[in-house]
């Protein structure tokens, strides 16, 4: 399991998200700006936000059986970045929902104006124990 990877498909596939990200950018891009581990630079613009980012924390194996590793804990980060206080707000109602689907509880968040473009700019960790990965 790679949770970045995981955690992306998850928020990408979303049709929810999707449409909110292109409502309040106000147009449709033709891939959208939800990115595992950097933002690219040529995204890194007010007229492309909402921006998203996802990162891994920490990942480890737990819960041993014979030396098998039987389950795997892992945390990500998802950074959401768009202009508006209200916009950041929508986002991440649906990100928690999608996030709970996949697995993941939220536990922890930081939240601050962004210095470089001005954006809102929420940092959402999340935590998510997968059984029998061996037997994948």
């Amino acid at each position: 399991m790679i949770p970045v990877i995981d955690v992306f498909h998850a928020l990408y596939n979303d049709n929810e998200l999707n449409d909110l990200m292109d409502e309040i950018r106000g147009t449709s891009l033709d891939t959208q700006t939800i990115f595992q581990l950097a933002i690219p630079e040529d995204f890194q613009k007010k007229e492309k936000a909402p921006l998203i980012r996802i990162e891994s924390i920490n990942n480890y194996g737990a819960f041993y059986c014979d030396d098998i590793r039987n389950s795997e804990i892992a945390f990500v980060q998802v950074s959401t970045m768009t202009p508006l206080l209200k916009d950041l707000a929508q986002l991440i109602c649906i990100i928690d929902r999608v996030m709970k689907e996949a697995g993941y509880e939220q536990y922890s968040d930081q939240l601050y104006r962004e210095p470089d473009l001005g954006f809102m700019y929420s940092a959402r960790s999340y935590s998510c124990q997968k059984f029998d990965i061996e037997g994948d």
